[in-house]
């Protein structure tokens, strides 16, 4: 399983993606939206992780690139927030992530939500 995970903050986005190869979950990483839709092209993922705060770019507008996108349209897309709130999930959900998940969260919990996604697009 391969996933595209992308977040502005280095040292999170490794940690995150080094938790998921000991899970046995391929994450290749992004730092911002340009880099994203780049790989995203250039490759197939099982799974797309977005933060919703990406520095200069912001996450549900990279959400709604990808939706919109031949390599993203029919991927699965998890936002990850440090917003809890109901309206948050819901502006999530119409952007077009298929999950939400608040920071901070369980690396167990992250692992079993991406491998989940995963099996929903097979």
């Amino acid at each position: 399983m391969k996933i595209l995970l992308v977040d502005d903050n280095e040292e999170l986005r490794e940690f995150m993606a080094h938790s998921l190869s000991e899970a046995g979950i391929e994450a290749v990483t992004a730092a911002n939206a340009s880099e994203a839709l780049i790989k995203a092209a250039a490759d197939r993922f099982d799974v797309l992780v977005v933060d919703s705060f990406l520095g200069e770019d912001d996450g549900l507008d990279l959400v709604a690139r990808l939706v919109a996108s031949k390599s993203g349209k029919n991927t699965p897309i998890l936002l990850m927030s440090t917003i809890s709130t109901a309206l948050a999930r819901r502006i999530a959900s119409a952007a077009g992530c298929s999950e939400f998940l608040v920071k901070p969260f369980g690396l167990t919990q992250f692992a079993e939500l991406v491998r989940s996604m995963a099996r929903t697009r097979k």
